[in-house]
């Protein structure tokens, strides 16, 4: 999700992670059930936390 300016898709997610669709939603509701991570339209997400994104973008070896 960080590499992504915006929401990303989950099939983005799924492609670039190798993992199935069932694996990437299991994901996905247990991040948003940790407040991590919010649904952002039909499909997408976005990180929950304000400048998430920018930590993990300029610490590269944290994620």
């Amino acid at each position: 999700m960080a590499e992504d300016a915006g929401p990303s898709a989950t099939l983005d997610i799924g492609n670039r992670t190798g993992l199935r669709p069932n694996a990437v939603g299991n994901y996905r509701t247990r991040l948003i059930d940790a407040g991590l991570i919010e649904a952002s339209g039909h499909g997408r997400v976005s990180y929950a936390i304000p400048g998430l994104r920018e930590y993990l973008t300029s610490h590269p070896n944290r994620h």
